[in-house]
């Protein structure tokens, strides 16, 4: 009986270890900094709404949304990267 049809176990690559623990911090501070901005976001929008009587004002502050945003950025870039690697 032939066996040219048969792989041949010791060519077969090993197996990758897992994800790196470094990208699991990276979606973790991803995933917390889009949480923090999408309640920030709903708080804010929740008192403009219900607050007819009364003035409501708020602050932005650039470098907290620059952080939040940058983490989101370099979260959504890792998960798309290792994506594309598969």
């Amino acid at each position: 009986m032939s066996r040219e049809g048969v792989p041949d176990k010791k060519s077969a690559q090993p197996r990758a270890a897992g994800t790196p623990i470094w990208v699991w911090v990276v979606y973790a501070f991803g995933i917390l900094a889009a949480a923090i901005f999408a309640f920030a976001l709903l708080f804010t929008l929740g008192a403009v709404a219900l607050s007819d009587d009364v003035g409501v004002t708020y602050d932005v502050s650039l470098p907290a949304f620059i952080l939040w945003g940058a983490l989101m950025l370099v979260a959504a870039v890792t998960w798309f990267v290792r994506r594309r690697q598969r």
